[in-house]
């Protein structure tokens, strides 16, 4: 069985859309209502229990092979279970089938708010996941098909974005490049040691090193965009090369070929694979200098923007340790990939409360509120760069350029940022000032200053050129802050801070100091603003084109 899920804020065009096709019957449901009018006055009553919830409506699609059938009482049980799975058997909700294609398939049309004195909205936090955790147990109770999973599959499906790169530019995406040559390398079964010749004549690297788990692990570089075996698929990992593949490699023999990578703590950048953004706006670098973000010349953000941060992998890279690091900790111009942990004295936690609660609260409002990329928060997250405190409040890692923790800023509930710099005494290390940064490559071309952690990860989810050009992206709130000895030699900076009193202020003190920046004003709201503008019109077209599918 296959569920399709999606989350949106009006219930009529839905209904609407439920029942206009042929067939279409309401079998199920907690409603009296018994068409698209009656519903949808039923499911606005429960929006009005909890106002403040912008995307009240959770839609999913069942869906079995073609050649089953599934009575509708069945139906019905199948669906009640998976409402209370989900946690949403205690809203509203309707159930009509459709006969109009050849799979047998319901529509479940439910309210995220509960009908509780409190009007409580269902967390759509991992809603994904969970549903297909969920159907896989429908699956077994009600003896149904399995269907291949999005986070289980030999090979993973291209995303969305890369299909729309395909249709727009005829290029296949680099991360299908990369399993097509591994299908084709090992069709006959090569030694680990052959595999990894084969792929070199063809251009791709590979780079092996122990997880945090202390199994091997495996990653491939493609025109310098790397991913791990992990978001291929799972036939390309470094287990599933041997299972799948049947890629033979043995420790005693192959010790030569695993020996020759770094096995040290490594650092790693942010990388993605072909992710250009969607429409039909200029979106080449500007290798003059006058860099901005997607710049037209002039300085307001272009109108025909669209993005696409479908998926964030990891390059790995050569790189010194911590040690190494905090030897060189007093040239600030020696810019290091971000280190993958800090120093374990300062992770270490005793005797604190358990956070999952908070993160999952944290996440919901980094990604359903300020619209961020999903992918991107969870990397930032396993990084230890973004978590919560025990307020359920964003807290985001303040580091040196070299890499050394300097304390924290919280995101507050008001939508202030507070900073906390105690790591810098303990460290011994306060005369120099920590910032929250990503680089997405060692050689650093452009650099991207943003007001706060959320305004600079806006930025690069707005960026067309992320990935594609070795960019510094920054977040500061004084001009004390600013790493400037490094910046005096990058020749591409944007000044993207907000438009309000505080940011052209700080963005003239800036330009005075260095002379080769350029002023983007993304206006008094910010690259969030804009950001939350642009996902919010995607899905309003993406619901268009579902309505006429």
């Amino acid at each position: 069985m296959i569920g399709k899920q999606k989350i949106g804020k009006t219930f009529t065009p839905l209904l609407n859309y439920l029942f206009s096709k042929e067939g279409a019957s309401l079998i199920g449901g907690n409603m009296v209502g018994e068409n698209a009018q009656e519903l949808a006055a039923e499911f606005l009553f429960s929006k009005q229990l909890n106002p403040r919830v912008e995307k009240p409506v959770y839609h999913v699609t069942l869906s079995v092979p073609s050649g089953e059938y599934i009575p509708d009482a069945k139906w019905r049980a199948i669906a009640l279970d998976y409402l209370e799975g989900m946690g949403l058997d205690k809203n509203l909700f309707a159930i009509i089938r459709h006969t109009d294609r050849d799979h047998d398939h319901i529509h479940i049309a439910a309210s995220r708010i509960k009908l509780d004195e409190k009007g409580t909205c269902v967390s759509d936090s991992w809603n994904y996941l969970r549903s297909e955790k969920l159907i896989e147990e429908l699956e077994e109770k009600y003896d149904l098909t399995p269907a291949s999973r999005s986070f289980d599959k030999e090979r993973r499906s291209p995303t969305t974005g890369e299909h729309r790169w395909l249709a727009r530019t005829g290029e296949i995406s680099t991360r299908e490049q990369l399993q097509t040559a591994l299908d084709r390398t090992t069709t006959d079964s090569p030694a680990l040691a052959l595999l990894i010749d084969r792929l070199s004549e063809q251009g791709i690297s590979v780079k092996i090193k122990p997880t945090p788990a202390g199994e091997l692990g495996i990653s491939y570089k493609l025109d310098n965009i790397a991913f791990s075996g992990t978001h291929l698929g799972k036939a390309y990992t470094f287990k599933g090369l041997q299972k799948y593949k049947g890629v033979s490699y043995s420790p005693d023999i192959d010790s030569e070929v695993v020996a020759q990578f770094p096995t040290g703590t490594s650092n790693q950048i942010l990388q993605t694979g072909n992710c250009k953004p969607d429409g039909d706006g200029n979106t080449d670098s500007d290798t003059t200098g006058n860099t901005d973000i997607n710049s037209t010349g002039n300085n307001n953000l272009p109108p025909n923007r669209n993005i696409n941060p479908d998926i964030y992998t990891i390059e790995e890279e050569n790189t010194t340790n911590i040690s190494d690091a905090e030897e060189s900790a007093t040239d600030s111009s020696n810019v290091k990939s971000e280190d993958v942990s800090l120093d374990e004295s300062l992770n270490q936690q005793t005797n604190e409360p358990d956070l999952t609660l908070h993160w999952q609260s944290v996440r919901e409002r980094l990604v359903e509120n300020a619209c961020l990329p999903s992918e991107l928060i969870d990397l930032l997250h396993e990084k230890g760069w973004i978590d919560t405190d025990d307020r359920a409040c964003a807290v985001f890692t303040l580091r040196t350029l070299t890499g050394d923790y300097m304390g924290t800023s919280t995101w507050e509930s008001n939508g202030t940022f507070s900073i906390g710099s105690n790591a810098g005494i303990l460290l011994g290390k306060d005369s120099e000032q920590g910032i929250f940064w990503i680089a997405t490559k060692n050689d650093i071309e452009r650099a991207v200053i943003a007001s706060n952690p959320v305004e600079m990860l806006s930025a690069i989810a707005l960026d067309p050129d992320f990935n594609r050009r070795p960019t510094l992206y920054l977040s500061i709130d004084a001009i004390s802050s600013l790493p400037t000895e490094f910046l005096r030699s990058i020749p591409a900076i944007v000044v993207g801070l907000k438009g309000d009193e505080i940011g052209e202020k700080l963005s003239l003190e800036i330009i005075s100091i260095l002379p080769q920046a350029k002023r983007i004003n993304p206006g008094i709201s910010g690259w969030n603003e804009i950001l939350i503008t642009e996902v919010q019109e995607m899905e309003s077209q993406s619901d268009e084109l579902d309505l006429g599918g």
